[in-house]
């Protein structure tokens, strides 16, 4: 862009340039900014579409489903509306070996030893970490890609503390750490992130220096733990990588802001809104206006926030609050179906053919339209009960909870699970509820012993491009 300015204004740069030479200082953009100049003039629309110059194999498609891994059960399930866009399945049989996802962004999937494309069925291998991991800490996985930017992705390992056994009541002394190492600053300054380029195809050590105040001290990080008390909910590790910064959900619900382009990284506090809240778990999420989150109370409270970057300071802004409370809504199809792997692997029968990815007629999901459960919502703020459509054939009485299921990418969307039976999107701006269908797996949860519910989940947009062929 910045070749771009020297001519002054667009029209006098036209005026000066002939077609084929602007045309072959445009090309020199990334795909990014070229969506942006074909938006700047006509001339430049022209110019660029008639050069196709703007590879659109290399920008994300619309969502078209939902990853959720399931506790206990080994594969992730895909839950997706019909689409005759890219066929993206779920099924990764063309692994060495199935486990379930870890971490996506913007089209690429990380699996323990693979980072996967669905949409193109391609697949790259990763090797073993040879950093050695320190007693107390462990590390997660984290995707990060822009395929407007490079076609490499990194994959970085974020160091957490391993929680007390408090939780289970287990408290001994082996469970005890040095006093000096409990009261040490978290994340530690600098933090040392291992991280894992398709470029060199080697992990290194990547030095962060920190911005600001720590999250807290190791205490504080034992003391946090990944489960509700009293509930079922799990809250996952959720990540946004969005404009060259990578936002990871930590323990002791902080947020870890790391800048790729400067080596220096911030902690962010949830939002102060939450802090006298009982019980509040936070899910990160990239949508329409950058980075959100969705605040958990009890069973079925969200609060949203946007991510306010504008100063030094970053903050939380209130974006909506709504309590959805379950209760009878239609058993049945929906425009959204689940594939059913595991049901697969345990070697009983598909009872539709899901196992393979669903295609129809309609390009895309109408998630402005399509199964929209009436309300009798008050706005913001109030609660929202489904009304049973007496007209169709199936109801049940959920009497259940709400999960989260993560946000739409380019709409202000929430996605639910009511009691791991019906996909639900809520819209922001309009408390408008859809019902999407059934998610749940064959006789999930029938099991003696396994204890059913969401551990993660990974809103997906494919992306058509390949990995370079060094891959």
């Amino acid at each position: 862009m910045a070749i771009l300015r020297e001519f002054g204004t667009i029209e006098g740069m036209e005026n000066l340039l002939p077609e084929d030479v602007l045309s072959n200082i445009i090309h020199r953009l990334a795909p990014r900014y070229l969506a942006i100049s074909r938006c700047v003039c006509k001339t430049w629309c022209t110019i660029i579409d008639a050069h196709n110059l703007l590879h659109v194999d290399l920008l994300p498609r619309p969502l078209c489903g939902i990853f959720i891994n399931f506790n206990e059960l080994s594969m992730s399930e895909f839950f997706s509306r019909p689409s005759k866009g890219p066929t993206v399945s779920g099924n990764f049989d063309y692994l060495p070996c199935s486990s379930c996802i870890i971490d996506h962004c913007n089209g690429l999937l990380l699996f323990h030893k693979y980072v996967v494309n669905p949409a193109t069925r391609q697949s790259a291998p990763l090797p073993p970490c040879p950093y050695m991991v320190v007693e107390h800490i462990f590390h997660r996985e984290y995707l990060v890609f822009d395929p407007t930017l490079s076609p490499h992705f990194e994959v970085f390992m974020i160091p957490e503390i391993r929680r007390s056994n408090v939780w289970y009541n287990m408290l001994n002394s082996d469970d005890k750490l040095d006093p000096a190492i409990e009261e040490l600053e978290w994340p530690p300054l600098p933090c040392i992130l291992h991280v894992f380029s398709s470029r060199t195809k080697v992990w290194e050590e990547r030095s962060f220096v920190r911005e600001g105040e720590a999250a807290g001290n190791v205490s504080d990080m034992r003391l946090d733990h990944p489960y509700v008390p009293d509930t079922s909910v799990y809250v996952p590790d959720t990540s946004v990588y969005c404009r060259g910064v990578l936002y990871v959900y930590c323990q002791n619900k902080y947020v870890m802001r790391i800048s790729l382009s400067n080596g220096k990284y911030q902690v962010i506090k949830p939002p102060s809104d939450c802090e006298g809240m009982a019980y509040t778990n936070l899910y990160l999420g990239k949508s329409m206006k950058g980075v959100y989150c969705a605040v958990r109370h009890l069973a079925s409270r969200f609060l949203i926030y946007i991510l306010d970057e504008s100063s030094d300071r970053m903050e939380w802004v209130c974006k909506d609050s709504c309590s959805i409370q379950p209760c009878q809504i239609i058993d049945g199809p929906g425009p959204w179906t689940l594939q059913d792997i595991n049901n697969q692997e345990r070697g009983f029968e598909y009872e539709d053919g899901n196992n393979e990815a669903v295609v129809e007629d309609r390009f895309e999901w109408d998630s402005d339209n399509d199964n929209v459960i009436e309300t009798n919502s008050r706005g913001s703020g109030g609660y929202i009960n489904f009304l049973v459509d007496t007209t169709r054939r199936g109801r049940y009485n959920s009497g259940g909870y709400i999960d989260f299921l993560g946000f739409h990418p380019y709409k202000e969307v929430i996605f639910l699970s009511d009691s791991l039976r019906r996909g639900l999107a809520y819209h922001l701006n309009s408390s408008k509820i859809q019902d999407l269908g059934s998610l749940r797996p064959t006789n999930y949860g029938t099991e003696v012993g396994i204890q059913p519910f969401i551990q993660k989940f990974f809103p997906y947009s494919p992306w058509m491009g390949r990995f370079p062929e060094d891959n």
